[in-house]
């Protein structure tokens, strides 16, 4: 395995674990020694710890050698792990943005930090998820909406003119309740002044 498919391995692997703002340098052009950085922001110090050891351990699965043992310390906010000819550097983002590694290294070029895979676009997923569930539900669905809204209107129209009598009743009932009630009203106090008067 080259260092670039050995720095994409990781970087997947990283990402994989939630770490952010991924990047690969290619330092050939710019240094006698070195090949890449893979530079990676982490979330807290403690994400700082489980990066590392990922880091680790896709190293050890997969073969990639390891030339020096490595003391990160944690504390410090900037951890790296050594390969040799290409560097992994594992940042808190207060300590990415003062270390600013990407501003040093300007002249190198950024690489792509994921090997190329054939995507599937969302384009093509939603008609396989959507051709077993449409297919089924137009069938089902529209005889019962067209039956539905056959039903409908016959039956809300009688209900629609039984509610309309039952009120147009109780509108009568009610005036001629009331009318009686006011006359009865009007004459007890015309009784009351002819006792008076006798």
């Amino acid at each position: 395995m080259d260092d670039l498919k050995a720095l994409q391995l990781i970087a997947t692997a990283l990402d994989a674990k939630k770490a952010s703002d991924i990047v690969i340098l290619d330092l050939r052009e710019q240094s006698s020694y070195l090949s890449y950085f893979l530079i990676a922001t982490s979330l807290s110090r403690a994400h700082l710890r489980t990066l590392f050891d990922e880091t680790h351990k896709v190293a050890v699965d997969n073969g990639i050698e390891r030339p020096r043992s490595q003391a990160p310390q944690y504390e410090s906010g900037w951890v790296t792990y050594d390969f040799g000819f290409f560097v992994i550097h594992l940042f808190e983002a207060e300590k990415r943005k003062f270390y600013n590694l990407e501003g040093i290294w300007k002249n190198a070029k950024q690489l792509p930090a994921f090997e190329k895979m054939p995507k599937i676009s969302s384009t093509n997923l939603n008609p396989r998820k959507g051709d077993s569930e449409s297919e089924k539900a137009p069938q089902n669905a529209t005889p019962k909406k067209v039956k539905k809204t056959a039903a409908k209107p016959a039956s809300f129209a009688k209900k629609k003119t039984t509610i309309k009598k039952k009120t147009i009743k109780e509108k009568t009932m009610a005036t001629a309740k009331k009318k009686p009630a006011k006359k009865k009203a009007a004459k007890k106090p015309a009784k009351k002044k002819a006792a008076k008067k006798k």
